[in-house]
């Protein structure tokens, strides 16, 4: 458990330094000098080209995860894996490109006369879709190798970091909008340049091909875990962007740009589950290659109930604070409050589930995890139908809500009935007993005019309640076990010898 504490303690450190950078460039900037098309367009720029880039890898992330422990041999240069990876996004973007070109004028008559602006950019999409495939191969190969903070780094704090610097240049006058989205477009493309230059300096770049060492039957699973990756991966992807795409379709690009900024709020709970999934899956994937099953049910207790603790957390915060959320916002944002809650709810349900996705995904039963990713997909794609007619946004939010939650508790039952592996125990109902309390303490605090005053205050009075139940009722032993060294450590360090 070392690393993964280690890597995710500092990967989470990199993702709550992103959500900081990422509120005020998102939260607070960009929703107060853009307009909400405007908004909306680099939302479905961004939605679009994740699902391409997600094909472009043609499913070889799952074969990363899964099967490089076969290929792991540093003194070998991994068996030519650094070869396969950027053979098969080459192969990958051809594709891709050849289905956009297609599809281009489809997306051109769909969106000519409600979201023109999307038809004006729409060639953007073609270096998005190229270097966001490129960080998916590279990503999932640099975090095998155990490092997955740099990719944490990069996704979650550079380009958001990148995007704040645009915005500032844009609310000066320095670029204009089109400006401001060839600079977005390289924050996006820049992690994929910066991680190839990253592993072509360690030396883990290595383009030699090493075919021989793939057997027939190696070769034939390789294949088959592509195929499931493929399906498997357009469908997770999809399911983070079909909201939007869907809202869009029904709506417009000023709808979906509301949606756009509510959902960012709503996205919060996963921050520390991010850094926990990139560093666990290569842990994980060792551990059922030996068949320590031990190893991975600790894995999946202790990642449940430490995220769960950081979920709660997140959840009582931003709920508490909604009133506060919306006098940052201007008020054409304002009937966002239910997609922030059904987001955040829906999201909360997933970080409570901890590693699940990772311990199916990695197992020999990781088809199931396709099949079950095509079900939700599918679940989605009609929830969404039936409720953003009805209800706008908050119907594509409360979609999210219930796709996700179906998913989660059937991922959950699929690991106790087949693996006998659970996440949950009694502190998982004591915890949310902590949070109850946590969160009515906010009712205490009287509404002040002055929202950073409030904010303050009422988060104060929640951390201390929460954090102090949390402490009492140990609800995590290891986090008990880390406070405890660094009071020690911080005590000691204050003491001064004696003179007797």
């Amino acid at each position: 458990m070392g690393i993964i504490q280690r890597q995710t303690i500092k990967g989470s450190i990199y993702s709550y330094l992103g959500v900081i950078v990422g509120f005020l460039a998102t939260g607070i900037i960009m929703p107060n000098i853009l307009l909400e098309e405007e908004i909306g367009l680099v939302s479905i720029l961004v939605a679009i080209s994740a699902i391409y880039a997600q094909f472009s890898s043609l499913g070889f992330g799952s074969v990363a995860t899964r099967l490089f422990p076969y290929f792991r041999n540093s003194d070998k240069n991994h068996h030519g894996f650094a070869f396969l990876t950027i053979a098969v996004g080459l192969i990958g973007f051809i594709l891709a490109f050849a289905v956009f070109f297609i599809l281009k004028p489809y997306l051109i008559e769909n969106n000519i006369e409600k979201s023109p602006l999307l038809v004006d950019y729409i060639w953007f999409l073609v270096p998005l879709i190229f270097f966001r495939g490129f960080f998916l191969l590279l990503d999932n190969y640099n975090k095998v190798l155990y490092d997955a903070t740099t990719g944490t780094f990069l996704s979650d704090f550079a380009y958001r970091f990148i995007n704040l610097i645009l915005l500032g240049a844009y609310f000066l006058d320095w670029i204009n909008f089109f400006g401001y989205v060839v600079g977005y477009t390289f924050a996006l493309c820049f992690p994929a340049i910066y991680l190839a230059i990253l592993l072509i300096a360690r030396g883990q770049l290595n383009l030699k091909p090493q075919l021989n060492f793939i057997s027939k039957s190696f070769r034939k699973e390789i294949i088959t875990v592509a195929a499931f990756g493929i399906i498997g991966g357009l469908s997770g992807v999809a399911l983070q962007a079909i909201d939007k795409i869907m809202v869009n379709g029904f709506l417009d690009l000023s709808h979906t740009g509301i949606y756009t900024i509510s959902f960012f709020f709503g996205t919060i709970i996963l921050i520390p589950n991010r850094a926990l999934a990139k560093i666990s899956s290569p842990i994980i994937a060792d551990a059922w290659k030996e068949n320590d099953t031990k190893t991975i049910n600790t894995i999946y207790y202790q990642s449940s109930i430490n995220q769960f603790i950081a979920g709660c957390f997140l959840f009582i915060l931003l709920i508490a604070n909604l009133h506060n959320v919306f006098q940052i916002l201007p008020e054409e944002y304002a009937n966002g409050s239910m997609v922030i809650l059904y987001i955040s709810l829906g999201n909360l349900i997933t970080v409570s589930s901890g590693v699940s996705l990772q311990i199916l995904g990695t197992s020999i039963k990781y088809k199931v995890l396709t099949y079950q990713l095509s079900i939700l997909i599918i679940l989605a794609v009609i929830t969404n139908l039936v409720f953003i007619p009805i209800m706008g946004i908050d119907g594509a939010a409360l979609a999210s809500l219930i796709s996700m939650g179906i998913y989660t508790v059937i991922r959950i039952i699929y690991l106790k009935s087949k693996m006998n592996l659970f996440p949950y125990k009694s502190k998982h109902l004591v915890l949310i007993v902590i949070s109850a309390v946590a969160f009515l303490s906010n009712y205490i605090i009287p509404t002040f005019s002055n929202w950073m005053i409030d904010l303050l205050l009422r988060s104060i009075v929640i951390s201390v309640v929460f954090g102090v139940g949390v402490l009492i009722f140990r609800i995590s032993e290891n986090l008990n076990k880390m406070i405890g060294q660094f009071l020690q450590k911080t005590i000691g360090n204050n003491e001064r010898p004696t003179k007797d």
